[in-house]
């Protein structure tokens, strides 16, 4: 049964410091979604076909945003391919090109990924939403780029997820 519009937006199967990274290093795209992906599959997460439809996902509709502080890409791919509900973050060493989401002909310098993978679509349009108004928070892009590490990313992240708008 999909969560009720009062269930917080960290539910803790969401967030996991596994799934937290800083300083990820990747030469593109392709290769930081898939290096996620794979950790997603190694924690029983996703099923061995997510990453494939992700990137293919990925390439027939980009997901690059560029707000004020940042650029940023929140990749997403069927629910079906989805075991268990989980949010990955990464923060990269340094910035790969994702084409802008609804203007593809523009390339984006990328550091920060959001994947959200949800079990039920439902859930998949709530997390969207959520995570585009907190990437409009001011100072929160800004507060992740800064984060020095692991758990302190994951910290910065559990506090921001808590007090975010349902």
């Amino acid at each position: 049964m999909p969560p009720s519009e009062s269930t917080p937006i960290n539910q803790p199967e969401m967030l996991r410091p596994k799934l937290v990274f800083v300083g990820l290093k990747a030469a593109s795209r392709e290769e930081a979604l898939q290096l996620l992906a794979e950790r997603m599959l190694k924690e029983g997460l996703v099923t061995p076909e997510f990453s494939a439809r992700l990137l293919e996902r990925e390439e027939a509709f980009p997901t690059g945003l560029q707000f004020a502080e940042a650029a940023l890409a929140l990749p997403h791919t069927e629910t079906r391919y989805v075991l268990q509900p989980v949010l990955a973050v990464a923060v990269l060493a340094e910035p790969v090109s994702f084409l802008a989401m609804g203007a593809p002909e523009q390339s984006l310098a990328v550091r920060i990924i959001f994947l959200p993978a949800v079990v039920h679509p439902d859930e998949q349009v709530r997390w969207l939403s959520r995570l585009i108004t907190l990437f409009q928070t001011p100072g929160f892009l800004s507060g992740l780029l800064q984060s020095p590490d692991r758990e302190s990313l994951f910290q910065y992240l559990r506090a921001a997820l808590n007090a975010a708008p349902l």
